[in-house]
């Protein structure tokens, strides 16, 4: 796949890329306690970042006057909740080794989360004030020193951070979300929730309360607000224990609206073939006169009828589901075999598309009544781009029913539609980020590429589509995970040759162009991929695996991106199920189960190399490493919604201590402060990459992998650990074909427990 448009230059030779092979399958080594490891721990005494003089003092303790006041009007009105400030914090103090966590107890506050990366939320009641003015101006033992050296200021949570869009936005969208504060004490919490209700029934006002993460804390939406009184929007912003009261965001299908054009004459899809895998497709529903896609339907779940959808976008993703190669000329970017179709029809066809807590209520339904269907497609999104620090409710929630449920959601990455046009390379800064929900960490989020080229057509193929929204997501989290085919555009912004092919509600074939299109070929993918594995005797499948096998086939499949490519690429394309679960000749893959805890290094040693790989005492050849794990998970937490990250090093040993040899990629800005770790090299990204060639080859006798796992602050300890799936492919740079023979011959000289991955061959790899 071209990354970017190039000259005519003289061809030049090349010889065959060798192609992965079911006589390869990928290699699963099985968990070992052996293989945990006692590290020393860290730490040290605390950093004074300023001079903490009666200056600093004095001028921090003004802003907590200031911050006092305006919480003023809300304590009187509410003297039994807490009030909540914000520790805004030094850029780079905001580690949690430097968090202010002795002034917080010294003063008797409750800690309540973070908000933006460097917002530190805290409870407070007119007692605990007191003390933390004290604290401020009197306490002086190097701790205290340190903590008040990491606040640059103090500040109340007040109506503008609880409402920025302002209420007519509220009023005009008819319906509202409310967030609540969470607070470290259940007895306050207690005192919080019926707080809540209380106030809600005094209004008079029609709510829904949504259970969000493991601590089943939760959230509410407001029905008909369209007409309510600013005595009561007052009544509610000025309650201590609301966090943010905003519109309820509306979803729409991740499709660009371009006008369809009629293609080729049926039949368009050949009949299913037997045991193939079954996608549940969350849309707006097939199309009854749609025959050509009926025997690929499994089931159906109805949540809304006619007029509220014409069935078209849903039949359009459904039929790329299943037949995304018959219906375009057999391109060889698009698996050669489909998935069968459950049809949960749950989305409103309309220009604005369904509110937030009906997709949330419906989806849960759905997924619960198919508990057999394991891949869901999401090919719906919101107009804008996420949030760049906080994690929407959508998703969240997809997060919370993917663990719920044991299930993999694949969401559109979102469209781009609005001027300027984006071209490639994107050398404008735009408003182009990935849209709700894919920023969800659980889900495998999918952008697009072009297949195919015309002369009036805005992309080469193989470069990302001009409407395919780009990550990162919030906290500079990667997304998209990896792109697939959605195609392309026409000038000025139009359907044509180089766009995709779709079935209609009608039963006719057309062309259309949207990241609704590139999901549900991943979706399929996954599903092939989910079932290949099932049922082993080795790894259980799970949507953090299915995730990984599907990135590191990007990876495999793709060039090497450069951390600001990977905005719009992810990792790559994966151009059929194979490249998932088996090698090339040329490569050799194994795939890790590792279960990491705080304090306790997981490592693999001596990791065993190819011989045709070594040569003269040096590695020769390209690393290529995807791990996924699934971390703990809190909304309340804001920024830090992500509970633990997981460190991944392969290189050579000395002694006890490991050299890393592959970075991760992105990591130019990893070393030094917090805020550049998160931003440079993904930290708390539940996904990591690792790649890296080495042409000159690098010297080292003994090789290792190494996983080591960090909890954020507050985060209990995790008794059983964090699976993580680690898959580390060695891959030779001249193509020689024993890479993969050797290392199974390396392998066996080793005690490593080991099975092969899939359980079966799919269906796709023997089409």
């Amino acid at each position: 796949m071209a990354t970017r448009r190039t000259t005519n230059s003289p061809a030049e030779p090349q010889r065959p890329v060798p192609q992965p092979s079911p006589d390869n399958p990928f290699q699963q080594i099985m968990f070992d306690r052996q293989d945990l490891q006692g590290m020393q721990p860290g730490g040290g005494p605390k950093k004074e970042f300023v001079p903490v003089d009666t200056a600093y003092r004095q001028a921090l303790a003004a802003t907590l006057d200031g911050a006092t006041e305006g919480l003023a009007t809300q304590m009187q009105a509410h003297p039994h909740s807490l009030a909540p400030l914000i520790f805004r914090l030094r850029h780079e103090a905001i580690a949690k080794s430097h968090r202010p966590l002795k002034v917080v107890e010294e003063a008797g506050l409750m800690p309540a989360g973070h908000e933006r990366v460097e917002e530190m939320l805290v409870g407070a009641h007119s007692g605990s004030i007191t003390a933390l003015r004290s604290v401020i101006l009197d306490r002086d033992i190097k701790e205290i020193r340190a903590n008040l050296s990491a606040i640059q200021r103090i500040e109340s949570w007040g109506r503008a951070q609880r409402n920025p869009e302002g209420t007519l936005a509220v009023q005009q969208r008819g319906r509202a979300l409310l967030r609540f504060f969470r607070y470290g004490n259940d007895a306050a919490n207690a005192q919080l929730f019926q707080a809540i209700r209380h106030l809600l029934s005094h209004l008079g006002l029609k709510y829904r309360f949504f259970r969000q993460s493991r601590h089943g804390w939760f959230y509410a939406s407001l029905m008909d607000v369209s007409n309510l009184s600013e005595d009561k929007f007052d009544a509610l912003l000025s309650f201590p224990g609301l966090r943010r009261l905003m519109p309820e965001p509306q979803l729409q299908p991740a499709a660009t609206g371009g006008s369809a054009i009629a293609v080729a004459a049926g039949p368009h899809l050949d009949p299913p073939l037997a045991g193939l895998p079954t996608v549940g497709v969350f849309d707006t529903g097939t199309g009854p006169a749609a025959v050509d896609l009926a025997p690929w339907l499994v089931g159906r779940t109805t949540f809304v009828l006619p007029p509220d959808t014409d069935h078209e976008h849903g039949t359009h993703v459904a039929s790329l589901v299943a037949g995304a190669h018959r219906m375009n000329g057999g391109h060889l970017d698009l698996p050669p075999v489909g998935a069968l179709v459950y049809d949960a029809c749950g989305l409103e066809s309309g220009p604005n598309g369904s509110f937030v807590s009906d997709l949330i209520t419906r989806l849960e339904e759905a997924v619960r009544g198919k508990p057999d269907v394991r891949v869901w497609n999401l090919s719906l999104g919101s107009p804008h781009g996420c949030d760049e620090q906080t994690f929407s409710e959508f998703a969240q929630a997809l997060d919370q029913l993917s663990d719920q449920f044991n299930v993999l959601f694949v969401v559109a990455a979102g469209n781009y539609v609005v001027e300027p046009r984006r071209t490639w390379p994107s050398l404008a800064t735009l408003q182009d980020q990935v849209s709700c929900p894919g920023e969800s960490v659980r889900a495998l989020t999918v952008g697009s590429v072009c297949h195919a080229g015309a002369i009036d057509a805005l992309n080469e193929p193989g470069e990302p589509a001009a409407y395919s929204r780009r990550g990162p997501g919030p906290v500079f989290t990667p997304k998209p995970d990896i792109v697939h085919v959605g195609g392309g555009v026409h000038a000025p912004w139009a359907t044509g040759a180089s766009s995709v092919a779709v079935l209609t509600a009608g039963n006719t074939q057309t062309r259309n162009f949207g990241t609704s299109f590139a999901a549900p070929i991943a979706a399929s993918m996954a599903a092939h991929a989910w079932q290949a594995i099932d049922g082993g005797t080795g790894l259980t499948a799970s949507p953090a695996l299915v995730k990984a096998l599907m990135i590191h086939a990007a990876q495999l499949s793709s060039p090497a991106y450069t951390p600001w490519e990977r905005r719009y690429y992810g990792t790559g394309l994966p151009r059929d199920v194979t490249s998932a679960l088996y090698d090339r000749a040329d490569s050799f893959t194994l795939i890790f189960e590792s279960r990491v805890v705080p304090s306790i290094r997981w490592r693999k040693a001596p990791y065993p190399i190819p011989s045709g790989l070594l040569r003269d005492g040096k590695f020769r050849g390209e690393v290529i490493i995807t791990a996924v794990y699934a971390p703990p998970l809190d909304g309340n937490t804001g920024a830090e919604y992500v509970r633990a990250n997981v460190e991944l090093s392969f290189g050579t040993l000395d002694g006890d201590s490991i050299h890393s040899k592959v970075p991760l990629k992105g990591e130019d800005g990893t070393d030094g402060y917090e805020a550049a770790q998160v931003e440079h090299g993904g930290k708390w990204a539940p996904v990591k990459v690792h790649r890296k060639s080495f042409p000159n080859g690098v010297s080292g006798d003994t090789w290792a992998l190494q996983a080591r796992m960090f909890l954020r602050e507050f985060e209990p300890a995790m008794a059983e650990g964090l699976t993580v799936y680690i898959l580390c492919t060695l891959r030779s740079l001249d193509g020689d074909t024993e890479i993969h023979a050797q290392g199974m011959r390396v392998l066996a000289a080793t005690n490593w427990v080991r099975h092969d991955l899939p359980v079966r061959v799919p269906i796709q790899a023997l089409a």
